[in-house]
């Protein structure tokens, strides 16, 4: 036959036991009549999210449709695969976590799940064979009443080499009786499997050290728990020690009931873990999308820069227009006020030449003469009125208006408009993001409503969700003191009654 690979077929069967919707490993999978499973949790969201259908919604799978009021029977086997599955996988990688990191210390949680392993790696040997040559001053066991030979020689080897020759071949034991308190190994120990008389003995994995396990005051084994002083007993003890009328269970019975709790638990651990989960996969987005905020509102904060750059340098344009307009008109004025009073200075400018000649000429036939000539022109410019020049305004009030009137338009319109541009496209960034976030909010609320239904105990779990952070420090505190007690003390028969009324009260809720 063809050897699988166990990578190969944990995928193949993590894709069997995934559930379609949350594509997560299913937890609580309830069976449709179309033959589909789906997480309990998700069969809800289906339910809630189909209103619009007349009380109906579609199978995921094979679009069938299914009453939203309809019970839907828990598949109990699918159930126990995965659980089993999931907490292989939580094993395995404490496991491996254990071994990148080197030897787990006890105080660690990765040590608790690598101390089966630890334990395993223990050689307890045989005590039915015969020890080893040079395996030292130790005394081979008593079997049917007689002393067991060393096999070989005697070994003139001594100290550390006999130890290791010792460890190197001594025949490892593969089971422990509680009863006759020895470890066989495979050979020796299939009288207790196959014998009739051998029945009643409880085997358990290779002991090394079976006084822990046994009563002081009787030396027997110990092999029932007291409930009420929360202790392991032996057989005499609840016969004629001081535990006699408590109430009594099986070690068995009370380690499958304290199983029952830890599993509990392990399910609103893992339940709270993938919540944090989600939380750190939430601030992970969010993160990002302001890592991407900021990016892009630095673009956006630089392209308004510059455009209110370009906006100033053109309102500074538009005063520097207003001056110029302003002086050049004045300019115009004074230029025609020049040329006309110049026309006025060349004109007696002439007459008054024509007259200094007249007073130098000393013939008096030709002064008279000329005078007449003389005389008039100057009485005509004396008649003719002189040009006056236009009025040149040097006042700045009109300039003053006209640049205020271009500062409001700046800065009450322009510039107003492109800031308030800017800052709406800062506030809408983010949006695309905050509507997912929304959606998962709201997908985590449903999903949180599921579980409350589901809870077993939802006054616990809603006060724990309401603590403060130096409540959660004092609870860790004692859990951890909780831990380093025996775990005898974890069972009591009130969490008994207690977790037997929570389930009847779960098949109640079910049943409504």
């Amino acid at each position: 036959m063809a050897c699988v690979h166990p990578e190969l077929s944990s995928s193949v069967l993590r894709e069997e036991l995934t559930c379609p919707v949350c594509l997560d490993v299913y937890r609580d999978p309830r069976l449709l009549p179309c033959g589909h499973n789906f997480c309990l949790g998700c069969l809800r969201r289906l339910q809630h999210q189909a209103p619009s259908q007349r009380g109906h919604f579609s199978c995921p799978e094979c679009r069938e449709s299914h009453r939203c009021s309809a019970k839907f029977q828990k598949n109990f086997k699918l159930a126990n695969i995965a659980d089993d599955f999931r907490r292989r996988g939580r094993l395995a990688s404490s496991s491996s976590t254990a071994m990148t990191s080197g030897e787990p210390s006890l105080g660690s949680s990765s040590s608790l799940a690598a101390l089966p392993c630890l334990a395993s790696r223990l050689l307890v040997p045989c005590d039915y064979c015969p020890p080893p040559s040079g395996a030292g001053a130790a005394e081979p066991p008593v079997v049917n009443g007689e002393q067991g030979e060393p096999a070989g020689g005697a070994g003139g080897a001594s100290g550390d080499s006999s130890e290791g020759a010792a460890v190197a071949v001594a025949t490892p034991a593969v089971k422990t009786c509680l009863k006759c308190e020895v470890s066989m190994c495979a050979e020796h120990v299939r009288p207790h499997l196959e014998l009739p008389a051998f029945r009643e003995h409880p085997l358990t994995d290779p002991l090394d050290d079976l006084r822990s396990r046994k009563c002081p005051s009787h030396d027997e084994i110990y092999r029932y728990y007291c409930l009420d002083d929360k202790v392991c007993v032996c057989n005499a003890c609840t016969i004629e020690g001081g535990h006699a009328g408590h109430s009594i269970k099986t070690l068995r019975n009370t380690a499958r009931d304290l199983k029952e709790s830890l599993d509990k638990q392990l399910y609103r651990l893992e339940r709270r873990f993938t919540t944090t989960e989600k939380k750190v996969h939430e601030q992970r987005e969010k993160e990002r999308q302001n890592r991407k905020f900021s990016e892009d509102s630095e673009q956006c904060l630089a392209a308004l820069g510059e455009e209110l750059k370009a906006k100033v340098d053109g309102f500074m344009g538009q005063l520097r227009g207003c001056a110029q307009g302003h002086s050049d008109s004045n300019r115009r004025v004074i230029q025609k006020n020049l040329q006309r009073v110049g026309q006025d200075q060349a004109r007696l400018q002439g007459v008054r030449c024509g007259m200094e000649t007249l007073l130098l000429e000393n013939d008096p036939f030709r002064f008279i003469q000329a005078y007449k000539t003389t005389r008039k022109q100057c009485r005509r410019q004396l008649r003719r009125n002189l040009f006056y020049p236009e009025y040149v305004d040097m006042e700045t009030d009109a300039l003053g208006d006209a640049m205020n009137r271009e500062m409001i338009q700046f800065l009450e319109v322009t510039l107003q408009s492109l800031i308030i541009a800017a800052v709406e496209h800062l506030r809408h960034l983010p949006e695309a993001g905050e509507e997912g976030e929304q959606e998962g909010m709201e997908e985590e609320e449903e999903e949180e409503e599921v579980t409350e239904e589901e809870d077993d105990d939802e006054e616990d779990d809603s006060s724990d969700e309401n603590i403060s952070e130096g409540e959660e420090e004092a609870e860790e505190e004692e859990e951890e003191e909780d831990q380093s007690d025996s775990a005898d003390e974890l069972y009591t028969p009130e969490e008994e009654d207690y977790e037997e009324e929570e389930g009847e009260e779960e098949e109640e809720e079910e049943d409504v």
